[in-house]
């Protein structure tokens, strides 16, 4: 996300058997891995991950669930 916003390159997200929406609302594994690494002291880190991880979720791209 820092080479879109910072070059204006093209990003195309491919969703690997998972939903959009559970990456872009941090659902489901992803909120409990977000959660783990807060405890364990990358509480920093993680918001900026968080925050990457909203704006690809709002992105158009594959959503893949048998390939």
């Amino acid at each position: 996300m820092e080479c879109r916003e910072e070059m204006g390159k093209i990003v195309f997200p491919v969703f690997y058997h998972v939903d959009p929406s559970h990456v872009r609302n941090q659902k489901g594994s992803y909120g409990e891995a977000f959660a783990y690494h807060e405890r364990n002291g990358f509480g920093h880190q993680t918001q900026r991950w968080r925050a990457a991880l909203r704006e690809v979720g709002i992105l158009s791209g594959w959503h893949v669930h048998d390939w």
